[in-house]
């Protein structure tokens, strides 16, 4: 059973959210038993010895109380759903207290929402998501801004963007292991960007054309290689590849289902078994047109 532990709170963000951690919990003809949802409010802690003053005890009531209202809210939109879990944290920050939380509850994967900055389908990092980006040593999914999974929405595939490394190497067998528990198919994606120029370099655009032929060769190679080596493995894999002058460009080459998720790696300059994000890694969650699961560092 997977365990999906989303941090909430009462406003937009907690609310697409709880949506991508319904989607990640729903029950899959694969997925036996079906995921487990917690859903986590966190409230400041309330300094409390050798004894709370009447001021204090005042501010410990209202906390929560403040807590049971955020949490009587997500139930509601969940449409007080059988088997959810609700709890609150006292921690000295949301991050803090989040992933002392999923560490509590054995979570497997930890869910958080988009900052307010982006556009509307896009994730923007706030402070709280990219410092638990950093903390975290468990998978952390981000929704994108107007995330919604409609009532029934199930999971339908995991997508694992694939540099052709050997940490990529790594990457694909986490999420082989992830969407095994998850009971949905696994597809491979290599992306390249081409860099933008205002004019032609010396060599021209035929040398660039070239040079993207050629990684579109050798990573079509490489996936098809990778394939073979999982052949046989549940969930089935797929691969496709795709290249842009923007990120943008090249994650829309693909086609992605209703209820897909794509899959990141950590940066091997990472901390040990935590979640790092390098630079293209970043530039992807900014484009991605689907929520985004970032897998903490292996080995």
């Amino acid at each position: 059973m997977t365990t999906v532990l989303v941090g909430y709170a009462a406003d937009q963000a907690g609310t697409e959210a709880l949506a991508l951690g319904r989607l990640l919990t729903s029950q899959s003809p694969a997925a036996q038993p079906p995921g487990q949802l917690i859903v986590c409010t966190v409230v400041p802690e309330v300094w409390n010895h050798p004894a709370l003053s009447a001021v204090d005890q005042e501010y410990a009531n209202y906390l929560d109380e403040h807590a049971q209202e955020t949490l009587t809210k997500a139930r509601t939109l969940l449409g007080d759903e059988e088997g959810v879990q609700y709890i609150k944290h006292a921690a000295k920050s949301a991050t803090v207290g989040l992933s002392e939380a999923a560490a509590q509850v054995g979570a497997d994967v930890l869910v958080v929402g988009s900052a307010r900055a982006g556009v509307s389908g896009r994730l923007s990092l706030g402070s709280v998501s990219s410092e638990i980006l950093h903390l975290s040593s468990l998978p952390v999914a981000l929704a994108p801004q107007g995330f919604e999974a409609r009532p029934g929405q199930q999971l339908t595939r995991l997508s694992c963007a694939y540099a052709g490394t050997e940490v990529s190497n790594s990457t694909v067998l986490e999420a082989l292991r992830l969407a095994g528990r998850l009971g949905v198919p696994l597809r491979v994606v290599a992306f390249a960007v081409r860099d933008r120029q205002m004019y032609p370099s010396l060599a021209g655009y035929k040398a660039e054309n070239m040079i993207v032929d050629a990684w579109r060769e050798r990573t079509q190679a490489a996936l098809q290689r990778l394939q073979e080596q999982l052949a046989g493995h549940s969930p089935p894999i797929s691969v496709a590849l795709a290249d842009g002058e923007s990120w943008e460009q090249a994650l829309g080459q693909v086609e992605w289902q209703p209820g897909e998720v794509l899959a990141l790696g950590s940066s091997r300059m990472g901390v040990l078994a935590r979640v790092f994000l390098g630079s293209n890694a970043s530039k992807i969650i900014r484009a991605s047109p689907v929520p985004v699961l970032v897998l903490p560092k292996v080995g």
